[in-house]
């Protein structure tokens, strides 16, 4: 009979992209079908376009909301009879439950503080080793279920499609930008919870003009529909040509837009591992969360660190949010030290 695996990452677009290295292991390792279990409809539909990926499911979608679509989710995951489940890291008890319920034999997870009793329920598991990043977390959930540990061979995992490139040139083009040109491309925003990890949109400004100065490349600020109006704001307080997403498009038109940018600065989110894993040369500041764990990975990626002797303050569970008034650890992060960091990831 076929092996079929699921991959469960219930958490951000960031994670959905790190658990590919581990689908194609899976692949390679004799499954004949590995699908994923995620949050965002929108994610899943990009997710699905991996060669590695035949199908993923959005816990998020409207048919499974509520408690009888919670049923209906659990009796999906039934249907499909998997042999297998990896809960990519760092799943929390709603993943393991869900893969107990939907009666998948095989349940494979590593155990960290916030699953409690929960897991117990995994199969195979073994402690998280919290001095990785969260791929090479996936690398030790691919070794416990008897596939390769190497996911660099496996990233970067996406290309964007012909059609996903043209419909860039076509809205770089509408809206007054050279498509031959090269741009540097900017994400001002992050998961809503954590506005934290937001730096400062009046650095962003001063950020592209210094771009635009020093390396003839204007902007292009891929806010989407949870950060619409952010990319308006930053082209009013740069003097240099920023060019706002504004919403538009969907994520693979995003992955689009990227094959346009020599450079990606972001804050840590998942445009930042949308960027990494299409193998732009990425940016990211970072000031709540842990560096090590989530860093945009591969070479000529890298993290410039608030420097304030609270950071890092989240890693896993509840985010409690920040104890001081200003609530902007990333406020005094100047964006010379940013462009300092680009020189060094640019080789110039």
């Amino acid at each position: 009979m076929p092996k079929r695996a699921l991959i469960v990452s219930l958490q951000g677009i960031g994670n959905n992209l790190l658990a590919l290295p581990l689908a194609a292991s899976l692949r390679l390792a004799g499954y004949e079908r590995v699908e994923m279990l995620v949050t965002s409809p929108r994610a899943a539909t990009l997710l699905t376009t991996h060669p590695a990926v035949d199908d993923t499911l959005a816990s998020n979608a409207a048919s499974f909301a509520g408690l009888k679509g919670r049923g209906r989710l659990v009796a999906e995951l039934r249907r499909r009879r998997y042999d297998t489940a990896v809960l990519a890291y760092p799943s929390g008890e709603k993943s393991i439950l869900l893969t107990a319920l939907a009666d998948i034999p095989v349940r494979i997870g590593l155990a960290h503080w916030t699953l409690g009793a929960a897991q117990r329920l995994l199969t195979h598991s073994e402690p998280a080793d919290h001095g990785l990043h969260d791929l090479e977390h996936n690398a030790a959930l691919a070794r416990l279920a008897g596939a390769s540990t190497d996911m660099n061979a496996h990233w970067p995992p996406f290309l964007p499609s012909h059609g996903a490139v043209n419909n860039a040139r076509r809205f770089l083009r509408d809206n007054g930008f050279d498509p031959a040109a090269r741009y540097v491309g900017m994400h001002p925003g992050s998961d809503g919870h954590f506005i934290e990890k937001r730096w400062p949109e009046y650095h962003l400004a001063r950020f592209a003009e210094r771009m635009h100065r020093t390396r003839g490349l204007a902007t292009i600020v891929f806010d989407g529909p949870s950060e619409r109006g952010a990319g308006r704001r930053i082209a009013n307080l740069a003097a240099t040509p920023v060019l706002p997403m504004d919403g538009w498009g969907d994520l693979a038109d995003a992955l689009g837009l990227l094959a346009f940018c020599d450079l990606f600065v972001s804050n840590d989110s998942g445009l930042m591992n949308l960027a990494a894993a299409s193998g732009v040369p990425t940016v990211a500041v970072f000031g709540p969360s842990v560096v090590s764990r989530t860093r945009p990975w591969g070479p000529r990626r890298t993290a410039v660190v608030a420097e304030r002797p609270c950071v890092p303050c989240y890693d896993l569970g509840p985010y409690s949010g920040c104890v001081h008034p200003t609530r902007m650890c990333l406020a005094d992060l100047s964006p010379d030290r940013v462009a300092s960091a680009v020189d060094d990831v640019m080789g110039t």
